[in-house]
């Protein structure tokens, strides 16, 4: 296999080699393998689309949850892979049941104490509820954002104070918070949706968990770069901080995790500006054989689709607090007991 090589930045005859659109919606041209564009067989509903829900809507949600989880995961310092096996568990339970059926909130807590256990990082019981208590108020709070400039409209669930506090006040509110009574009505409540819905998803997905951590794009990437002989620490970086916002959407269920590392790693190039071979056929032919290019490239724009701070919904996925779709209100919606004694 050829060097890679550094493209010329001030070379202007040279045609692009391979194109990722960070507007969203080019694609990659057909010519690279040709081939005609096939897709693998993947989901072409969700349970949540099949009730009614809008694509965009159940995308906001997906974010959320995801968001939730990333959080939870840095406070309660778990490793990455353990991040990534919750989002995988959470990707794969809404494509089993509805948004209407369960929120997001006590699906996202089950995920972290269930890929805890997988992941044989446990984390008790008690400190997921702590910390996912501490997120509520912060996203009732909408700590971090920028609420002067960014609103939601007509949707927004927050407290009614946020827009008139800094963060250093809304940080200040938080670090003077109560602790959470272990025998009151809110830790029971918490704790109660937890549990169920622990075994709600064990129960959806046939108590078989075990394999998730075996089939992460991460654990492809290094290979594939040591492969393709890419010496550049940087653009293995690149290309995994691509793995970690895959795991916002749920493409480990549409495709295979050596899809998903290429796509990581051919983003990864384009953004270094690194050139890898084409010629007689495409470097990720390879890898994850012919006729996958639009795979790939639905693969790139998802991901760099999820990293566009200026999107709204991407923001009001990881700053806002975002009320669930179910028939009746949630444990933790506005019009829930919870809501009120938060404040």
């Amino acid at each position: 296999m050829s060097q890679p090589n550094r493209t010329n930045n001030n070379a202007t005859t040279d045609p692009p080699k391979y194109v990722v659109d960070r507007t969203i919606y080019a694609i990659l041209p057909d010519s690279l393998d040709n081939s005609n564009w096939t897709s693998t067989s993947q989901p072409t509903s969700t349970p949540s689309s099949n009730d009614g829900i809008p694509p965009s809507q159940e995308r906001l949600h997906r974010l959320h949850g995801t968001s939730l989880l990333h959080d939870a995961a840095t406070l309660l310092r778990l490793p990455p892979s353990t991040y990534a096996t919750s989002c995988t568990i959470f990707h794969r339970m809404y494509h089993r049941t509805s948004l209407k059926q369960h929120c997001v909130w006590t699906v996202a807590m089950a995920c972290t104490l269930l890929a805890g256990k997988v992941e044989e990082e446990p984390r008790s019981v008690r400190s997921i509820i702590l910390i996912y208590a501490h997120l509520y108020r912060r996203r009732r709070l909408r700590v971090g954002d920028d609420v002067a400039t960014y609103s939601y409209g007509a949707a927004d669930a927050e407290a009614d104070n946020t827009a008139t506090l800094s963060n250093e006040e809304k940080e200040n509110m938080l670090r003077h918070v109560k602790p959470m009574s272990l025998g009151g009505p809110v830790y029971a409540e918490w704790s109660e949706k937890l549990l169920d819905m622990e075994n709600v998803i064990l129960r959806e997905l046939g108590f078989t968990l075990h394999w998730i951590p075996d089939s992460h794009p991460h654990k492809f990437i290094l290979y594939f770069v040591r492969v393709l002989e890419i010496e550049d620490k940087e653009v293995a970086q690149k290309a995994w901080n691509y793995c970690n916002d895959s795991c916002r959407l749920d493409l480990c269920v549409r495709y295979e995790p050596e899809v998903i590392a290429c796509a990581a790693i051919l983003m990864a190039c384009s953004y270094h500006n690194l050139d890898l071979p084409l010629t007689p056929r495409p470097w990720w032919a390879v890898f994850i054989g012919p006729k996958r290019s639009q795979d790939l490239s639905s693969s790139c724009n998802s991901i760099l689709a999820v990293g566009d701070e200026q999107d709204l919904e991407n923001r009001r996925a990881k700053y806002a607090f975002i009320p669930s779709l179910l028939k009746e209100p949630s444990f933790n919606d506005p019009e829930s007991y919870l809501w009120s004694v938060a404040d």
